[in-house]
């Protein structure tokens, strides 16, 4: 059956049309689905670009604030160096001030307590300052008594000074050498150990002036002898190359040979008399080591 013209005509229109509306369909949905997804790209492209820059930000201020600290952490030091030197200028300048009237009871307590707030604070004190302040008070002792406290405060002082001084090396217990140590007084809380080695004319020494040399023979003998936390009385001793730290010295004024004998934070109970007046002025003079003959 052959259509008409009419209804030829009507079909080609119709499938004309579902043609046309077909494509339009297809670019629609096309740029629909490419869109989407395009704008998904650019949205993580930029996220991907705000993370990078807050990344690059945040390493260039972390960089910025370490040099800051670093920079900071130096002037602090300068500074605080700075203010200690000032510190102990002032606290020297006292000292020589108190020095000038020595018999004075309120500098006796001045220089105390100069000295005492050095020690805490690790306040360094020129070396020059302190022996002519406490030689100050050593000859003022003879007429006012309490100057002596105040002199055996420069001592106590002067020994703290003496920390880097302390000779170096090895130190070991391997010598079989023999002592005196009955004018240790606290035997059961002192430490003794050795330092060094050399031969037997310059080693070290630790007897009575008049006992014997309890090593003789021995050729290769210490060199230091180290007591540590001990109380000793230096009468009658006979001492070379002996050091003693972080302990208690006494003397009565009686015989005495010191060669080369240093004291590192130590204390001194010295009596008041004309050996013990020698002996702390020694000892402010020495600078590090102690040579040193009475009786």
């Amino acid at each position: 059956m052959a259509f008409s013209e009419d209804n030829q005509n009507w079909i080609r229109e119709e499938i004309r049309r579902a043609i046309n509306h077909s494509g339009w369909k297809t670019v629609a949905n096309w740029l629909r689905y490419w869109g989407i997804l395009g704008i998904f790209i650019t949205v993580f492209v930029a996220l991907l670009a705000i993370v990078t820059t807050l990344g690059i930000f945040t390493t260039n201020r972390i960089s910025q604030e370490s040099e800051f600290r670093g920079g900071t952490q130096v002037r602090l030091t300068n500074i605080e160096t700075r203010l200690g030197g000032i510190e102990a200028s002032l606290l020297a300048l006292r000292a020589t001030q108190a020095a000038n009237q020595p018999t004075d009871k309120k500098n006796i307590a001045e220089a105390k307590a100069i000295l005492n707030a050095a020690i805490q604070s690790a306040i360094k004190l020129p070396p020059n300052v302190v022996e002519r302040s406490g030689k100050a008070f050593i000859d003022a002792a003879s007429k006012e008594p309490a100057a002596w406290d105040a002199a055996q405060a420069f001592l106590d002082y002067r020994s703290v000074l003496n920390v880097p001084s302390m000779p170096v090396g090895r130190i070991t217990r391997e010598f079989t050498t023999h002592y005196t140590t009955d004018n240790l007084l606290n035997m059961e809380k002192a430490a003794l150990s050795v330092l060094g080695a050399t031969d037997a004319a310059n080693a070290a020494q630790l007897r009575h002036i008049n006992g014997p040399d309890m090593n003789q023979g021995i050729p290769t003998q210490p060199s230091f002898l180290i007591y540590e936390n001990a109380t000793f009385q230096l009468d009658t001793m006979f001492l070379r190359g002996v050091i003693f730290r972080d302990s208690r010295i006494i003397y009565k004024g009686g015989p005495i040979v010191l060669q080369g004998v240093y004291f590192i934070n130590c204390t001194f109970a010295i009596e008041r008399q004309p050996a013990g007046q020698s002996l702390a002025n020694a000892i402010l003079s020495s600078g590090q080591s102690v040579t040193f003959k009475s009786g």
